[in-house]
Order: C-alpha cells, then sequence, then structure tokens
C-alpha cells in the first residue's frame, strides 16, 4: 500500500477516539470474532510469506507447496467480500467510469469544476480528492456513468480543464 491507498486504509486512525472506544464498547462481542477469524487469516498468510521467503533455492526457483494456494485463497475471499459491499442506497454495486481532473489549488476552483459538470447536466455518483502538500494541483476523481465519461471530457477539456486519461 501506498500513497491514497494507505490514506484510505487509515482514515479511521485520525478520527475520534472517544467515539471509537463506543463504538467497539457496544459491539464488542461481534468485533471479536471478527477480529480473531482476521487474526487467523492473517497468521497463515504470515505463514504462508514466511515459507515462501524461505524457499528459495539456489537456482531461484521458490518451493513452498501450498503457500501460493493461501494467498490465493485470502485475495480471493477479499475479493469476494469486497464484491458484496453494496451500491448507493443498497442497490447492486455499479461500475462508473473514473474522469481525472488536475485541478489548481486556488480558492473557487473546485465549485467552478462542480458548476461546469451540473452545466454538462452530469450527475456525479461519487468523487475522490486528493492533494499532496506543496504541490500546486490536487487530482479529482469523478466517477459518472460510463455511457457519459467521454461526454463530461470533452465538456471539462472545452473550458480549459486538464484532464487525464
Amino acid at each position: 500500500l501506498s500513497g491514497t491507498g494507505v490514506r484510505d486504509v487509515t482514515r479511521i486512525a485520525g478520527s475520534d477516539p472517544v467515539l471509537w472506544t463506543q463504538i467497539l464498547t457496544g459491539n464488542a462481542g461481534a468485533v471479536a470474532a471478527v477480529l480473531k477469524a482476521l487474526a487467523a487469516d492473517l497468521g497463515q498468510i504470515v505463514d504462508a510469506l514466511d515459507s515462501l521467503a524461505a524457499a528459495t533455492t539456489p537456482d531461484g526457483q521458490i518451493e513452498a507447496p501450498g503457500a501460493r494456494a493461501v494467498l490465493a485463497r485470502t485475495i480471493a475471499a477479499g475479493n469476494a467480500g469486497q464484491a458484496r459491499i453494496p451500491g448507493k442506497h443498497g442497490a447492486a454495486p455499479a461500475a462508473y467510469a473514473v474522469v481525472t481532473v488536475l485541478i489548481p489549488d486556488e480558492p473557487g476552483q473546485l465549485g467552478r469544476l462542480f458548476q461546469d459538470v451540473g452545466d454538462a447536466g452530469i450527475n456525479l455518483e461519487e468523487l475522490n480528492l486528493e492533494h499532496n502538500l506543496g504541490q500546486p494541483y490536487g487530482q479529482l476523481e469523478l466517477s459518472v456513468l460510463p455511457a457519459v465519461a467521454a461526454d463530461l471530457t470533452d465538456w471539462l477539456t472545452a473550458r480549459g480543464w486538464r484532464v487525464h486519461d
């Protein structure tokens, strides 16, 4: 994990400790059960990785029967779990196209971009803004229905926005 991935999976670390203590206390049994299962899965992953690290032969081959299967099975289970997360309003998850726009780090630019998207008559389904300290631009990922992504790209480009494919 790096960059936005680290931010995404550690976002809760920046939230209110008192609130999360209350949430965890109120759900202690259920959370403990999930964490025990997670700890068991992580133990299997660590064992598999240790086996792979120690099993390299002098000719560069890796001989650790079953270790890759543990990793593949765990990743596949994660994929299946992620696919079960419902979409907006509890509906089935939707596939969106992402239009990425560079946005200047200046007052009013985000509002101007949203106005331009609204003027295009295109609904934003989701958005993600990344901005690294000291950079003159942020990167805004606009999630839209796939059928309108090309139109939005053309519309924004015609209005002077830097859109990345």
